[in-house]
């Protein structure tokens, strides 16, 4: 289950519906073993990234993804906030079924993760990355992170595995990697 949150007036600049990209982050899960586990996923901008990577990994400046997994002890801080909403997070108008909520006691929890759409657009711009390619493959890094993956060629694979699932859910068009 993906717990979905975005921070007050970040509006929604993926490129995947938040049904889609359920339905894709499922998809990941199933092909990785890791079908049922909760993630939650925040979206937020550079500011509070950045904030986030110097609080809890000492840091500077932003990043594209940080990934806290619950096995590490990591949940979602009490420092994590955002200007806005009374709890940090507003599901704003295209939320969907489970946006704004907590996650649930499943007896799976992976964690928390924490995707910048600055970085993420910015990359795509500067690297010339398809947008759904790199939100989808930054998704099955931060997921392989969760699983316990650090990085080398175990995260790599699994990354590509994730990230096949994501690309065979059909849920958008995305070119091949060559």
């Amino acid at each position: 289950m993906l717990v979905l949150r975005r921070a007050p007036g970040m509006g929604w600049m993926l490129p995947l519906a938040p049904g889609e990209l359920r339905a894709v982050f499922a998809a990941m899960q199933q092909a990785t073993g890791l079908a049922g586990c909760t993630v939650e996923l925040d979206l937020v901008g550079d500011e509070e990234i950045a904030r986030l990577n110097a609080a809890h990994l000492g840091c500077t400046g932003p990043t594209n993804i940080l990934s806290f997994p619950a096995q590490d002890g990591y949940v979602a801080p009490n420092d994590f906030t955002c200007e806005g909403a009374a709890d940090g997070l507003d599901a704003g108008p295209d939320a969907g079924p489970g946006d704004d909520e907590e996650p649930d006691d499943s007896p799976c929890h992976l964690g928390w993760l924490v995707l910048s759409l600055d970085t993420w657009r910015r990359e795509c711009l500067l690297y010339g990355q398809e947008p759904v390619e790199h939100a989808l493959r930054l998704l099955a890094h931060g997921l392989g992170h969760l699983a316990g993956y650090d990085h080398g060629p175990e995260m790599d694979e699994f990354t590509d595995a994730a990230l096949e699932a994501g690309r065979d859910a059909g849920l958008a068009v995305l070119p091949a990697q060559a």
